[in-house]
């Protein structure tokens, strides 16, 4: 979160790559380092140690939104 925290106050956009069970902790990390709007890619967390996505497909699907937030400001 501090590597994004820099990188966005120097003017580089950024998207942070977080699992879904620390989502709400991210948020409020970004909101507190006076970034509410942090761009977030938020993954499933994987059950039991194991990785239980198909990590091409989770990649597929979250390209768009990669480009996007790295792109759009």
């Amino acid at each position: 979160m501090l590597d994004a925290f820099d990188f966005e106050t120097q003017g580089k956009p950024t998207i942070t790559i977080c699992h879904d069970t620390f989502e709400r902790a991210a948020r409020n990390h970004a909101a507190a380092l006076g970034l509410p709007d942090l761009p977030l890619l938020v993954e499933p967390a994987p059950q039991g140690g194991n990785l239980t996505t198909n990590a091409r497909e989770l990649a597929e699907r979250s390209l768009d939104r990669v480009v996007a937030a790295l792109t759009a400001r």
